[in-house]
């Protein structure tokens, strides 16, 4: 029996009914942790441009996550986005592979991130640990969804483990409280930003998280009041930082104020 008279797994067939579709808040994935018989690595996180929980599922996917939602150039993330099965049938076919399926019956295909970018500009991203590279099956899989995105005109990106460093993913794991503020809290405004940064600048050489704690009893406010409002302003794009580095380790004069939002994170945003 040929892949094109087999029939669609059960499980799949029924997902496509109510999930894979829609935008922003409204989208459900096609594939939730709920549905994984071993949650691993899969984690169930905020997101801070959709306003939805993303279901994440791997440790290298919520890495390029929290780069796209740190991203003030992303219009929408969706995660584990079902490609058509007739359109990934013809592609198997062209590509002379076999088609993705379970004890005889076909699997959606699915892309682990479709992001859309302000500018109307959309990008498809498979995430994958360089240790899975080096298996065919593997790779043929990823032929799949390259073929479809570009045929589509949508570029398609392969994001490893080795995109995103460990000190950068603490950094923003560290900054995604501040994106999310309670309707109470008090919104740090530029002024304070500016205020910060200039205390800290008469400390250009020391590390700016200790000098934050160092202000704190200087002025008489709450601890943790001025790494509050630093993480605040790093967060919202009032203040550049070398995300590269372990936040522990910044110094004060790598801190400034910008004029207007950062457009980019990384080379997957440009």
């Amino acid at each position: 029996m040929s892949d094109t008279d087999k029939p669609l797994d059960p499980s799949d067939e029924k997902r496509l009914k109510t999930r894979g579709s829609g935008m922003g808040k409204d989208y459900i994935p096609f594939i939730c942790i709920q549905d994984l018989s071993s949650s691993g690595e899969s984690i169930r996180i905020p997101g801070h441009t959709t306003g939805r929980a993303h279901h994440l599922l791997s440790g290298i996917e919520l890495g390029a996550f929290i780069i796209f939602d740190w991203n003030p150039q992303t219009r929408d993330i969706r995660e584990q986005f079902p490609i058509p099965v007739s359109d990934t049938l013809t592609i198997c076919q062209q590509l002379g592979i076999k088609h993705p399926q379970l004890r005889g019956k076909l699997k959606v295909v699915t892309t682990d991130l479709l992001i859309d970018f302000n500018s109307g500009r959309k990008m498809a991203l498979a995430v994958k640990p360089v240790s899975t590279l080096s298996d065919e099956r593997t790779i043929e899989k990823l032929q799949i969804e390259k073929t479809y995105w570009e045929g589509c005109g949508v570029e398609w990106k392969l994001f490893t483990d080795r995109e995103i460093s460990k000190p950068m993913k603490e950094n923003l794991l560290w900054l995604r409280p501040a994106l999310h503020d309670a309707p109470e809290q008090t919104v740090i405004d530029r002024e304070e930003v500016k205020s910060l940064l200039e205390r800290l600048s008469e400390y250009a050489g020391l590390t700016a998280t200790r000098i934050c704690a160092r202000l704190d009893d200087q002025y008489g406010v709450e601890p943790g009041s001025h790494l509050q409002t630093l993480r605040y302003g790093i967060a919202r794009h009032l203040i550049t930082a070398p995300i590269q580095t372990s936040y522990h380790d910044w110094k004060c004069s790598e801190l400034q104020q910008t004029s207007q939002a950062i457009t980019s994170v990384g080379a997957y945003a440009n």
